[in-house]
């Protein structure tokens, strides 16, 4: 390994400079183009006072100035914050003052007025062939990226990795992802979230990104028809989409699908394996740990065997993973406990609060997962519950509490408790249970712009109490079990 991201990019842009590098938009950029155009961003950067270490916030849709800006603050040895652009604007904000980002390129078409020093997306530098001075060498151990949690109105946690962290996924993730060299890689997922690796796994690979600027059905499968498309990552939901759209098998020529998230449903496998043929692979892993804890291989995705399908896969190729009892020591197989991992690619820290890492962190340089599960005989891994207070609704981490403060703010709500219930395509949706005298649908007519789309309820209930645990906190578990009575999963 070469130690950080801007050597791995370097390093690919002098051994591949005649292959396509990304497609977008109607065009085409090489290898050498993307180093030629990087390096120009990385003197502009410099130029509005960028160094090494210093926060760069990209507040931008997917396109090819993503990737050219995430190369270059990686080639100055920056820090890269990546800004989800369904996020509210207030959350935007606060991400960009959090980092205390030195400046911020963003795309004013998003709505956002984001705080501090900006380089709009337009005014970016072009290509142009002065070569690029590289800063002195960067420490493995410094900051690569922050990224944050969830987030829908208040406050995420950034999640701070390393120039080793960032390099060590890539490593495992073109192995477990089984990305090659000759991959056409379709992204339609944000680039601000696990796009954004895959993207960095194809350009140290050689392999081409070709970019959407989001996910439409009847466009993924032209793409996968006409434009020799041989690797996507989807969730499940987009998969389901896929399947309404198709009429029947076809010789598709991609290779591999990876999906995450939630798993397939047994039966959107059976028909996405008739369409596709056996071409998926299941990643499980989160922000702390990016999507590499976990890996559900193709040869595991049998209909037969529904037992592996229940399950996220085994360890992924470095990483270990335990299930820890209460007192964090580890169960024996088909015993449920806290999910815990163990990988080169594990975060430093979470930013400013040093509570929040030692609370995740256990001795042996595990982390808690807040997922809860067993490991079968065969070392698969099985989720059962999560013990933090989340939804994940289309692959989209929603935070109940966050949710349940701008419920409160209705003038009828008296009291609320937010919870996920289980939905066909999304795997979860937010469901909202609610004491007051407001009326269910106004309710939720009232969330739209006061919450991202994905985090806003989908259905709610009028109830007149909630019920509550013995320690007098409202009782969630009792709230959810009339949603997932005869289910083995608590979970989407």
């Amino acid at each position: 390994m070469r130690g950080t991201l801007g050597a791995e990019f370097t390093a690919a842009f002098d051994r591949y400079r005649d292959r396509t590098a990304v497609e977008a938009g109607g065009r085409r950029w090489t290898f050498a183009d993307l180093d030629r155009w990087s390096a120009a961003v990385a003197r502009q950067l410099r130029d509005h006072g960028v160094r090494a270490g210093d926060p760069v916030a990209l507040h931008l849709g997917n396109g090819v100035e993503f990737v050219v800006a995430d190369v270059a603050v990686a080639r100055l040895g920056a820090v890269k914050v990546p800004v989800n652009t369904l996020l509210p604007a207030d959350t935007v904000r606060y991400i960009v003052e959090a980092v205390a980002a030195r400046v911020a390129i963003v795309d004013p078409a998003l709505g956002v007025d984001v705080p501090g020093p900006v380089i709009p997306v337009g005014d970016l530098a072009g290509p142009s062939d002065p070569p690029f001075s590289p800063p002195a060498p960067v420490a493995s151990d410094a900051r690569a990226a922050i990224y944050f949690t969830g987030g829908t109105t208040g406050r995420p946690k950034g999640v701070v990795h390393t120039q080793a962290s960032a390099v060590a996924v890539q490593y495992a993730q073109l192995l477990e992802a089984e990305i090659a060299q000759d991959d056409r890689l379709l992204l339609t997922t944000p680039l601000a979230h696990a796009a954004g690796l895959f993207a960095q796994s194809a350009l140290i690979r050689g392999a081409t990104c070709v970019i959407e600027p989001g996910f439409d059905a009847d466009r993924v499968l032209d793409a996968l028809r006409t434009r020799g498309i041989t690797w996507t990552f989807l969730v499940p939901t987009m998969l389901y989409r896929l399947l309404d759209a198709v009429a029947g098998p076809e010789e598709f020529g991609v290779r591999t699908i990876v999906y995450g998230a939630a798993p397939i449903t047994p039966g959107h496998l059976a028909r996405a394996l008739e369409v596709f043929g056996p071409v998926f692979v299941q990643l499980y892993g989160q922000t702390e740990c990016p999507n590499w804890g976990t890996r559900l291989a193709k040869d595991d995705h049998d209909p037969a065997r529904p037992d592996l399908l229940d399950s996220c896969g085994r360890a992924s190729i470095v990483a270990d993973v335990m299930i820890a009892s209460d007192d964090s020591s580890p169960v024996a197989a088909g015993e449920t406990g806290e999910v815990c991992l163990r990988s080169p690619y594990l975060l430093q820290g979470y930013l400013d609060d040093p509570a929040a890492t030692a609370e995740k962190f256990l001795p042996g340089g595990w982390i808690r997962t807040g997922d809860v599960g067993f490991l079968d005989e065969g070392g698969y891994l099985h989720l059962r519950d999560r013990r933090a207070d989340m939804v994940i609704s289309g692959g989209m981490n929603v935070y109940c509490r966050e949710v349940e403060d701008v419920l409160a703010d209705h003038p009828g709500v008296a009291q609320v408790a937010v919870i996920g219930v289980p939905h066909d395509d999304w795997g979860e949706a937010v469901h909202a249970v609610v004491v007051g005298s407001v009326d269910a649908d106004e309710l939720l007519a009232w969330s739209r712009g006061r919450l991202a789309a994905y985090a806003r309820p989908k259905s709610a209930e009028l109830a007149d109490e909630l019920p509550v645990t013995p320690f007098g906190k409202v009782d969630k578990k009792a709230l959810r079990a009339p949603h997932w009575a005869g289910r083995e999963r608590a979970i989407g």
